[in-house]
Parts: structure tokens; C-alpha cells; sequence
């Protein structure tokens, strides 16, 4: 045997056949499904509803850092078509930077009539049953 074969047989190693990939397995139990996408995550004020919505109804101290807070939210437009299509009397706190009186305002302005019922609605039609 020359030097070659006998160099290029100690390297030789048997060539082994790859199984093609196998497809992942599906799990058992899928994971839920994600949940659809609201405005409201988006929101600067997401997770300080006590900066947006006092306990206090008197308190009017949150007003302007709550208005500071709209100002820069990306979804401002989004947050007020919301607000509007509940009635104003049944709104508590600062929405798209505006308080239920200046929301009231600005569905009559705008001319929308409210999507939502009321409270006293609601409260009214469980008591007729």
C-alpha cells in the first residue's frame, strides 16, 4: 500500500444518511388565543387610572396632569370616540384630556348622539321586570 491509501484510509469515515427533518409536533393544547387589539394599550395612561379617575369626585387637583397626559398620548383621537359614545352624564374622570361637561360639549357640537345606554336606563329596565 503507498503512503497515500494508507494516509486516506485512516481519514476515511462512513458517510451517514440524514433522515429528512421531521415536522414539529403540534401541542396538545394549542396555546389560548391572543387577545384582539384595543386602543387602550396603546394608552399613556394605561395602569394609572387613579392619575385619570380619582375616588374623590370633589378632587379637581388631577385634572391638569391628566389633560399633560393626553396631550402626548398616541391614541387621543381613538379615547375620545370612546368617550363620546357613552353619555356624558355617566363619564367620571378625564378622557382624550376632556372632563364630562367638556365631553357633553363636544358630542353636541359634533352631533353624536350617545351609542351607550345610561345607568338610570339600565337601572329603569331591570326594575320593570
Amino acid at each position: 500500500m503507498n503512503n497515500l491509501n494508507r494516509i486516506t484510509k485512516n481519514i476515511r469515515t462512513p458517510i451517514q444518511q440524514h433522515e429528512p427533518p421531521k415536522p414539529p409536533k403540534t401541542p396538545q393544547n394549542p396555546p389560548p388565543e391572543t387577545t384582539k387589539y384595543h386602543w387602550s394599550q396603546d394608552a399613556l395612561c394605561k395602569d394609572k387610572t387613579s392619575k385619570m379617575f380619582p375616588k374623590e369626585h370633589k378632587d379637581l387637583s388631577y385634572i391638569s396632569e391628566a389633560r399633560r397626559m393626553c396631550r402626548q398620548c398616541p391614541v387621543r383621537k381613538e379615547c375620545l370616540d370612546y368617550a363620546l359614545s357613552f353619555p356624558a352624564s355617566d363619564q367620571h374622570g378625564v378622557w382624550a384630556g376632556l372632563t364630562p361637561r367638556q365631553l357633553d360639549a363636544e358630542a353636541k357640537r359634533r352631533g353624536v348622539r350617545a351609542e351607550k345606554f345610561t345607568l338610570a336606563q339600565i337601572w329603569s329596565q331591570l326594575n320593570r321586570s
